[in-house]
């Protein structure tokens, strides 16, 4: 049932896929509608997708007699919001349950897409705009503006192996972070592996570590939660490889300025290069390239903050009372 009054809080029940890409989406725009008006909010563990509970959750949508193990969660919400595909029926149902307004990150199968009432969905997807999808640059998440960067300290992120979007190729990413290390040798670096970073990438990252006084190198496995956003408040300068988007989208939202290291795509067309090829045409993001050709690193002129925009988005439409 849609609240009435601002004088009340915005009931919002999450559904957490336990994925943490997913989850910062989720809480991104959670985070953002608490910025804007008072919030109460239930998150809902859903687990991981299987063929029995996928199963289960469609008898239940097309309205078969089972026991839903989510029946007691959303109590009169207003907004139910999750992000990830296990999350999307159960978001029905309690929107059939309750009444309330259902939005979702990407975009859901497309048998299910009607039922939202939002959906956010990142350019790069290459979905047209439509009355339920509203689309954004690059995925909302957790990451804020700074304003105590240090200019004169640089961050790298090292992603890795994924044998469906790119060839992985560990002496062409050190020979550019070394570049990167000697272009602003006047930098403090440091480096962090993610959980993709093959073991021989992380023995160079650590090398380097050893041969340069002015960098540091973290395994992923020594970054506790909480650690990334930090960095990029701390940070004036990111670089980035290409396969770890959303962590380029996160550094642009903590208003860093962000180079991007390249990968070697296996396909000509996709939506992680579709995304870095808009970024560089709207002047976002630094290229390697321009690296190699002494341009200076581009001054961040404008700050991203998709989750604000979704947060506002979702205010608009339904509860423009409560917009700030």
């Amino acid at each position: 049932m849609t609240q009435k009054t601002k004088n009340n809080p915005l009931r919002i029940t999450a559904f957490v896929d336990g994925r943490p890409g997913h989850e910062k989406q989720t809480r991104g725009i959670v985070n953002a509608l608490a910025r804007c008006t008072d919030v109460a909010v239930e998150y809902v563990p859903v687990g991981c997708r299987g063929v029995g509970r996928e199963i289960g959750n469609w008898l239940r949508l097309l309205h078969v007699p089972l026991p839903d193990p989510y029946r007691s969660a959303g109590q009169g919400c207003d907004l139910v919001i999750g992000t990830g595909s296990a999350t999307h029926i159960p978001m029905l149902l309690l929107k059939r349950r309750s009444g309330a307004r259902a939005v979702t990150c990407m975009a859901p199968d497309f048998l299910l897409r009607r039922g939202m009432d939002l959906c956010f969905v990142p350019r790069h997807d290459g979905l047209a705009g439509d009355a339920n999808i509203f689309l954004t640059t690059g995925p909302p998440g957790t990451a804020t503006a700074g304003d105590h960067h240090d200019h004169h300290r640089g961050l790298i992120l090292i992603g890795g192996v994924d044998e469906k979007s790119h060839y992985w190729d560990s002496f062409d990413i050190i020979q550019m972070v070394e570049t990167i290390i000697q272009r602003y040798r006047s930098f403090s670096w440091t480096i962090s592996s993610s959980p993709r970073t093959d073991p021989q990438t992380v023995d160079f990252l650590a090398r380097i570590a050893e041969n340069h006084d002015n960098v540091v190198f973290y395994r992923v496995e020594e970054t506790p939660a909480g650690w990334i956003e930090e960095a990029y408040q701390q940070h004036g300068t990111v670089w980035v490889t290409a396969d770890s988007m959303s962590m380029v989208y996160e550094a642009l939202s903590a208003s860093c300025r962000v180079g991007i290291l390249p990968v070697r795509w296996k396909k000509q067309q996709s939506k992680f290069r579709n995304s870095i090829d808009y970024l560089v045409a709207e002047r976002l993001v630094q290229t390697y390239e321009d690296i190699l050709t002494d341009r200076e690193m581009v001054a961040r002129s404008s700050h991203l903050d998709e989750a604000s925009r979704c947060a506002k988005e979702i205010l608009r439409r339904w509860w423009p009372d409560r917009l700030p």
